[in-house]
């Protein structure tokens, strides 16, 4: 095994990596980073905008209360009368509680029906967001599929920036997202999730890539690493690189291999 120190973003479903043998050289990590970048902000959308749906009066079954939220604020246009169209604003810039990171700008998140009838569904765009200095652009679409579960569709998504070292990533996927715990609660920290399904995009360099989870993505919203999980990436032109998160353990550890070759790899 080769041990590899690697930064990893939020829910880290694909990862990047490095390193060679003398018999293999193949150190390509634009792809896998691309995709986890994307992946980490828009993933991230579904469980926020279902604790804060939870809470939200004439969005989901409670009649009364609001959002105890101070960054992002939380707004409902008349509620009770679907459509209703909430409002989740970062204004010009906070710092989020849950992860330390400053957003800015807002989702404009429009509900067909209740939020607890299975059926119903969202529709959210994103209005002059930023994640520190990345601009996330797209539309995504979050169905209540069953009990506990979740379909998350996520179309022209774009991660950018500008400025003389200026990229674009483009990115789509299709996600279940089923609850394990937490349900119930608005602490987003005590949730725990399984998700399953596929990406595809365009990576900075403009080479394709597709990412599938072959092993349903495990992770524990109060641990800062997906806990559990395999997933499969292709970039244009190269073998698939396998990440495997391990078999539950909230830490830092994974493997990745190519061809046949397994890294250690330590997530940050």
């Amino acid at each position: 095994m080769k041990k590899i120190l690697f930064p990893a973003l939020f829910t880290a479903l694909v990862l990047g990596f490095g390193g060679c043998r003398n018999e293999v050289e193949d150190s390509e990590t634009t792809s896998a980073t691309d995709n986890n970048l994307c992946e980490n902000e828009f993933a991230r959308i579904m469980p926020l905008v279902n604790k804060i749906s939870v809470d939200e009066p004439g969005v989901n079954r409670l009649p009364a209360g609001s959002s105890v939220l101070s960054c992002p604020t939380v707004s409902v246009v008349n509620p009770g009368q679907f459509p209703v169209t909430m409002y989740i604003d970062y204004g010009s810039g906070c710092t989020d509680g849950v992860d330390g990171k400053t957003r800015a700008g807002r989702f404009i998140c429009v509900f067909d029906g209740p939020w607890d009838s299975i059926g119903s569904s969202i529709n959210i765009t994103l209005d002059s967001f930023y994640v520190n200095n990345i601009h996330f652009e797209g539309n995504t679409v979050i169905t209540h599929s069953g009990q506990r579960q979740y379909t998350t569709t996520v179309t022209n998504g774009k991660c950018s920036t500008t400025g003389n070292n200026a990229w674009e990533i483009l990115w789509n996927s299709n996600r279940t997202v089923t609850w394990t715990d937490g349900f119930l609660t608005s602490q987003q920290e005590d949730d725990v999730i399984q998700v399953s399904g596929n990406s595809n995009g365009t990576d900075r360099n403009g080479k394709t890539f597709t990412a599938n989870i072959t092993s349903p993505v495990i992770r524990n919203m109060g641990c800062s690493w997906v806990q559990q999980g395999r997933v499969d990436l292709v970039p244009q032109g190269k073998p698939t690189r396998t990440i495997d998160f391990g078999s539950g353990t909230c830490d830092n550890q994974a493997t990745v291999t190519i061809n046949g070759i397994s890294y250690n790899i330590t997530l940050q």
